[in-house]
Protein backbone atom coordinates (compact mmCIF):
# COMPACT_ATOMS: atom_id res chain seq x y z
CA UNK A 1 0.00 0.00 0.00
CA UNK A 2 1.53 3.32 -1.02
CA UNK A 3 0.56 6.99 -1.29
CA UNK A 4 1.90 8.11 -4.69
CA UNK A 5 1.07 11.79 -4.16
CA UNK A 6 2.24 12.14 -0.55
CA UNK A 7 4.59 14.95 -1.63
CA UNK A 8 1.53 17.08 -2.44
CA UNK A 9 -0.18 16.74 0.95
CA UNK A 10 0.90 20.24 1.99
CA UNK A 11 -0.16 21.93 -1.27
CA UNK A 12 -3.35 23.93 -0.92
CA UNK A 13 -5.76 25.75 -3.20
CA UNK A 14 -5.81 29.53 -3.41
CA UNK A 15 -7.59 32.44 -5.05
CA UNK A 16 -5.56 35.22 -6.69
CA UNK A 17 -7.30 38.26 -5.22
CA UNK A 18 -5.03 40.80 -6.92
CA UNK A 19 -2.23 40.68 -9.46
CA UNK A 20 -0.03 43.58 -10.55
CA UNK A 21 3.26 43.92 -12.33
CA UNK A 22 6.38 44.02 -10.17
CA UNK A 23 7.61 47.65 -9.98
CA UNK A 24 11.20 46.58 -10.75
CA UNK A 25 10.63 43.77 -13.24
CA UNK A 26 9.04 43.37 -16.65
CA UNK A 27 8.06 39.71 -16.11
CA UNK A 28 7.38 39.24 -12.38
CA UNK A 29 3.94 39.76 -10.83
CA UNK A 30 3.08 40.72 -7.26
CA UNK A 31 0.03 38.76 -6.19
CA UNK A 32 -2.15 38.61 -3.12
CA UNK A 33 -3.53 35.13 -2.66
CA UNK A 34 -6.32 33.88 -0.39
CA UNK A 35 -5.59 30.36 0.89
CA UNK A 36 -8.27 30.37 3.58
CA UNK A 37 -5.99 31.87 6.24
CA UNK A 38 -6.64 34.99 8.32
CA UNK A 39 -4.53 37.16 6.01
CA UNK A 40 -3.80 37.20 2.30
CA UNK A 41 -0.40 35.93 1.21
CA UNK A 42 1.97 38.15 -0.75
CA UNK A 43 3.47 35.96 -3.49
CA UNK A 44 5.75 37.03 -6.32
CA UNK A 45 5.09 34.93 -9.42
CA UNK A 46 7.00 34.85 -12.70
CA UNK A 47 4.50 32.82 -14.72
CA UNK A 48 3.18 34.63 -17.80
CA UNK A 49 -0.37 33.31 -17.37
CA UNK A 50 -0.99 34.35 -13.76
CA UNK A 51 -3.99 36.66 -13.44
CA UNK A 52 -6.42 38.09 -10.94
CA UNK A 53 -9.40 35.87 -10.16
CA UNK A 54 -7.70 32.54 -10.82
CA UNK A 55 -7.93 29.50 -8.58
CA UNK A 56 -4.43 28.09 -8.22
CA UNK A 57 -2.26 25.54 -6.42
CA UNK A 58 -0.19 27.16 -3.67
CA UNK A 59 2.81 25.92 -1.73
CA UNK A 60 2.80 27.90 1.51
CA UNK A 61 5.84 28.66 3.66
CA UNK A 62 7.21 25.42 5.09
CA UNK A 63 5.84 23.24 2.30
CA UNK A 64 8.17 20.83 0.54
CA UNK A 65 7.78 20.33 -3.20
CA UNK A 66 8.20 16.89 -4.82
CA UNK A 67 11.77 17.80 -5.89
CA UNK A 68 12.71 18.49 -2.26
CA UNK A 69 12.54 22.30 -2.42
CA UNK A 70 11.31 23.83 0.84
CA UNK A 71 9.31 27.05 0.49
CA UNK A 72 10.63 29.89 2.63
CA UNK A 73 9.83 33.55 3.15
CA UNK A 74 11.84 35.64 0.74
CA UNK A 75 12.08 38.91 -1.13
CA UNK A 76 12.25 39.05 -4.91
CA UNK A 77 13.68 42.35 -6.10
CA UNK A 78 12.52 43.99 -2.91
CA UNK A 79 8.99 42.58 -2.84
CA UNK A 80 7.94 40.02 -0.17
CA UNK A 81 7.01 36.54 -1.29
CA UNK A 82 5.47 34.14 1.24
CA UNK A 83 4.74 31.09 -0.88
CA UNK A 84 4.71 29.81 -4.44
CA UNK A 85 1.97 29.55 -7.05
CA UNK A 86 2.86 26.26 -8.70
CA UNK A 87 3.01 24.85 -12.20
CA UNK A 88 2.20 21.24 -13.01
CA UNK A 89 5.88 20.43 -13.40
CA UNK A 90 6.73 21.91 -10.00
CA UNK A 91 4.01 19.67 -8.56
CA UNK A 92 5.34 16.63 -10.40
CA UNK A 93 2.05 16.21 -12.28
CA UNK A 94 3.41 16.74 -15.81
CA UNK A 95 6.29 18.30 -17.73
CA UNK A 96 4.25 21.44 -18.44
CA UNK A 97 6.14 24.49 -17.21
CA UNK A 98 4.70 27.07 -19.61
CA UNK A 99 2.72 28.62 -16.78
CA UNK A 100 1.04 28.01 -13.46
CA UNK A 101 -1.61 25.35 -13.00
CA UNK A 102 -5.03 27.03 -13.19
CA UNK A 103 -7.80 25.17 -11.37
CA UNK A 104 -11.53 25.24 -12.21
CA UNK A 105 -13.33 28.44 -11.22
CA UNK A 106 -15.59 26.57 -8.77
CA UNK A 107 -12.63 25.22 -6.77
CA UNK A 108 -12.99 25.88 -3.03
CA UNK A 109 -10.22 27.89 -1.35
CA UNK A 110 -8.02 26.40 1.35
CA UNK A 111 -8.52 22.76 0.36
CA UNK A 112 -5.81 20.15 -0.06
CA UNK A 113 -4.89 19.85 -3.72
CA UNK A 114 -4.91 16.04 -3.50
CA UNK A 115 -8.57 16.21 -2.45
CA UNK A 116 -9.58 18.78 -5.07
CA UNK A 117 -7.97 16.77 -7.89
CA UNK A 118 -9.25 13.51 -6.39
CA UNK A 119 -5.76 12.03 -6.54
CA UNK A 120 -5.29 8.44 -5.44
CA UNK A 121 -3.95 8.46 -1.89
CA UNK A 122 -3.77 4.66 -1.59
CA UNK A 123 -2.47 2.33 -4.28
CA UNK A 124 -2.19 -1.42 -3.84
CA UNK A 125 1.01 -2.95 -5.23
CA UNK A 126 0.10 -6.52 -6.13
CA UNK A 127 2.19 -9.40 -7.49
CA UNK A 128 0.23 -11.92 -9.55
CA UNK A 129 1.46 -15.51 -9.82
CA UNK A 130 1.67 -17.05 -13.33
CA UNK A 131 -1.35 -19.30 -12.77
CA UNK A 132 -3.70 -16.35 -12.15
CA UNK A 133 -3.98 -14.74 -15.56
CA UNK A 134 -7.60 -13.94 -14.68
CA UNK A 135 -6.27 -11.32 -12.23
CA UNK A 136 -4.19 -9.43 -14.79
CA UNK A 137 -6.91 -6.81 -15.16
CA UNK A 138 -8.72 -4.40 -12.87
CA UNK A 139 -11.99 -6.26 -13.43
CA UNK A 140 -10.31 -9.57 -12.67
CA UNK A 141 -8.96 -8.25 -9.37
CA UNK A 142 -12.33 -6.73 -8.53
CA UNK A 143 -14.02 -10.08 -9.18
CA UNK A 144 -11.53 -11.91 -6.98
CA UNK A 145 -11.89 -9.35 -4.17
CA UNK A 146 -15.68 -9.52 -4.33
CA UNK A 147 -15.59 -13.30 -4.03
CA UNK A 148 -13.06 -13.28 -1.17
CA UNK A 149 -14.95 -10.74 0.94
CA UNK A 150 -18.51 -11.59 -0.17
CA UNK A 151 -19.02 -8.20 -1.77
CA UNK A 152 -21.19 -7.27 -4.76
CA UNK A 153 -19.36 -6.89 -8.06
CA UNK A 154 -20.23 -3.86 -10.18
CA UNK A 155 -19.33 -4.18 -13.84
CA UNK A 156 -19.22 -0.75 -15.52
CA UNK A 157 -21.38 -0.22 -18.57
CA UNK A 158 -19.43 0.58 -21.71
CA UNK A 159 -22.03 1.53 -24.34
CA UNK A 160 -20.86 1.28 -27.93
CA UNK A 161 -22.37 3.34 -30.69
CA UNK A 162 -22.60 1.05 -33.71
CA UNK A 163 -23.03 2.71 -37.07
CA UNK A 164 -24.27 0.86 -40.12
CA UNK A 165 -22.17 3.18 -42.25
CA UNK A 166 -18.89 2.09 -40.67
CA UNK A 167 -16.39 1.00 -43.32
CA UNK A 168 -15.77 -2.73 -43.58
CA UNK A 169 -12.16 -3.79 -43.99
CA UNK A 170 -11.38 -7.08 -45.73
CA UNK A 171 -9.77 -9.66 -43.46
CA UNK A 172 -7.78 -12.56 -44.96
CA UNK A 173 -6.70 -15.39 -42.64
CA UNK A 174 -3.99 -17.24 -44.54
CA UNK A 175 -3.72 -20.13 -42.07
CA UNK A 176 -7.21 -20.76 -40.66
CA UNK A 177 -6.01 -23.92 -38.92
CA UNK A 178 -3.70 -21.74 -36.81
CA UNK A 179 -6.01 -18.71 -36.45
CA UNK A 180 -9.68 -19.63 -36.18
CA UNK A 181 -10.95 -16.10 -35.67
CA UNK A 182 -9.80 -12.51 -36.09
CA UNK A 183 -12.00 -9.74 -34.72
CA UNK A 184 -11.49 -6.01 -35.02
CA UNK A 185 -13.26 -2.69 -34.97
CA UNK A 186 -12.87 0.45 -37.05
CA UNK A 187 -12.67 3.66 -35.02
CA UNK A 188 -12.86 6.85 -37.05
CA UNK A 189 -12.81 10.61 -36.48
CA UNK A 190 -10.31 10.28 -33.63
CA UNK A 191 -8.19 13.28 -32.67
CA UNK A 192 -4.91 12.61 -30.91
CA UNK A 193 -4.62 14.84 -27.83
CA UNK A 194 -3.50 14.71 -24.20
CA UNK A 195 -5.64 12.50 -22.01
CA UNK A 196 -7.98 14.08 -19.45
CA UNK A 197 -6.22 14.94 -16.20
CA UNK A 198 -8.00 12.18 -14.26
CA UNK A 199 -6.65 9.48 -16.58
CA UNK A 200 -3.13 10.96 -16.51
CA UNK A 201 -3.08 11.12 -12.71
CA UNK A 202 -4.36 7.54 -12.36
CA UNK A 203 -1.56 6.33 -14.63
CA UNK A 204 1.00 8.34 -12.65
CA UNK A 205 -0.22 6.75 -9.44
CA UNK A 206 0.59 3.36 -10.98
CA UNK A 207 4.03 4.50 -12.15
CA UNK A 208 3.05 4.71 -15.82
CA UNK A 209 3.86 7.74 -17.99
CA UNK A 210 0.92 9.22 -19.86
CA UNK A 211 1.42 9.48 -23.64
CA UNK A 212 -1.84 10.49 -25.37
CA UNK A 213 -5.55 9.76 -25.31
CA UNK A 214 -5.12 6.84 -27.73
CA UNK A 215 -2.17 5.22 -25.97
CA UNK A 216 -3.43 5.85 -22.45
Amino acid sequence: LKHPFAALDSITTGHVVSCRMHPDSDHLHCCQVDVGAEALLDIVCGAPNVAEGQKVAVATVGSRLPDGTVIKKSKLRGQPSHGMICSERELGLSDDHAGIMVLPEATAVGQRLVDVLDLDCEVLDLSITPNRADCLSVLGLARETAMAFHLPLTIPELPLDFSEDSPALPIAIENPELCWLYAGRVISDVKVAPSPAKIRYRLMACGVRAISNLVD
